[in-house]
């Protein structure tokens, strides 16, 4: 038993932190970060590690800011602090200083004799680095001055030989540090604003659709998002308005056009099987009171006029005698104790009675007054209410069937 105990225990390890691993973002944003090309052979190992001897190991030992010389000072993230010609030439004036010397090969993949043989090739000039500026606000020098280590943010760049848009911090790495360190976690804080001065943020880059991934608000805009979104939306709605308005929720919510992506072409004759499930679902879109009764009245399903006025006979007659969604008085729909009696489905989900009939309906047959039939609601041993303390502290519930001067109700 303890064997079977460890194996499960064991399995369930391994399934929480597979699944904890699979909220962490796998890499930047593309939308954020776009694709870059940089054609360039580059060892940041090389040069960032110190040189050891007895290790064997070589290096330069050179800080970042040696070569990334203006970022204390950049505000602004579409600042391109990439080292040219100028800052090389600073250690490698020696073989850098000849104009198309065999030793721009060194740095210049496709300057190599095998690259300029290449049939495929169509100039003599070396690929220039094509970094597009980031989709973020980003200061460099707010982030520098609060003394924040580059390796904070590009963790992997010392043991690289290439750094690319790879090596730029993940969203959940930025809000950890920001949570850590007290500083604002507002959208706006590094996302740009749709309109100046509001909360909404911008979304739609020339690069693609900028939605939340991993992490956040577990609103993941995955395919399956479109049918989960409900969950996430009624938690914070605050979350969502970052990014959307309520046009954005009209759109598919307004209630008036039947979309496929939730209702299918035979939805009609299988939809009051879904509203008995679920009619608060219903109501996210729909208004049953009206709605439903609407529809209901204009296809021939419902009637407007009383149920005992109903008569199955004539269901070829005008409208106000078409049949109703429910069983007739000849099914037992009026007669307690028939497994079809309208109390106990009232009872059991009277949201469904309010989808077409109003309070009033009711208190037709079970009101006090001269025009209702008295039908007592209560079931048996009705005198059990009365002088109870909820009719004492709001005597209007009692007064919507009661006349006040019934003596039944006080």
């Amino acid at each position: 038993m303890r064997t079977r105990l460890f194996i499960v225990m064991g399995s369930l390890g391994l399934a929480s932190a597979s699944f904890g691993m699979s909220w962490l973002e796998s890499g930047p944003d593309p939308v954020i970060f776009p694709r870059q090309e940089i054609p360039i052979l580059f060892d940041h190992a090389y040069h960032v590690r110190a040189p050891d001897e007895a290790k064997g190991l070589e290096g330069e030992g050179l800080d970042c800011s040696f070569c990334h010389e203006n970022v204390s000072d950049s505000k602004d993230s579409a600042d391109r602090d990439i080292p040219g010609h100028g800052t090389c030439e600073t250690c490698h004036d020696d073989w850098m200083a000849e104009a198309e010397s065999p030793a721009c090969a060194r740095c210049h993949a496709d300057l190599s004799p095998a690259a300029k043989a290449s049939p495929a090739r169509t100039s003599t000039q070396a690929r220039p680095v094509h970094i597009p500026p980031p989709n973020i606000v980003f200061p460099h020098a707010n982030h520098v001055n609060a003394g924040v280590e580059c390796v904070a943010c590009h963790k992997n760049v010392p043991g690289k030989t290439l750094a690319t848009r790879d090596d730029y911090p993940t969203m959940d790495r930025c809000v950890g540090c920001h949570e850590e360190k007290g500083v604002s976690t507002a959208c706006t804080t590094c996302h740009f604003s749709s309109v100046a001065g509001t909360d909404r943020i911008l979304t739609s880059f020339k690069e693609g659709k900028l939605m939340p991934r991993r992490l956040h608000q577990a609103a993941i805009h995955d395919t399956d998002f479109l049918r989960d979104h409900a969950v996430p939306a009624m938690r914070d709605k605050a979350y969502c308005s970052n990014c959307h308005s309520e046009a954005d929720c009209l759109e598919c919510h307004d209630g008036v056009a039947r979309d496929v992506r939730y209702h299918s072409g035979d939805f009609i004759s299988t939809h009051s099987i879904k509203a008995r499930i679920d009619d608060v679902r219903c109501q996210s879109c729909h208004r049953l009171q009206d709605f439903c009764l609407n529809c209901h009245v204009r296809s021939g399903v419902a009637t407007v006029t009383a149920v005992n006025e109903f008569d199955p006979g004539r269901s070829s007659s005008p409208s106000r005698f078409a049949f109703a969604p429910h069983p007739t008085s000849a099914s037992g729909w009026l007669t307690p104790g028939s497994q079809n009696f309208h109390g106990f489905h009232a009872q059991r989900n009277i949201r469904a009675c309010a989808s077409c009939h109003q309070e009033q309906y009711c208190i037709r047959c079970h009101g006090t007054g001269a025009s209702s039939e008295g039908y007592n609601p209560h079931g048996p041993n009705a005198e059990r209410l009365r002088n109870l303390p909820a009719g004492g502290a709001n005597s209007r519930v009692c007064l919507k069937c009661h006349l006040p001067g019934d003596t039944r109700w006080q």
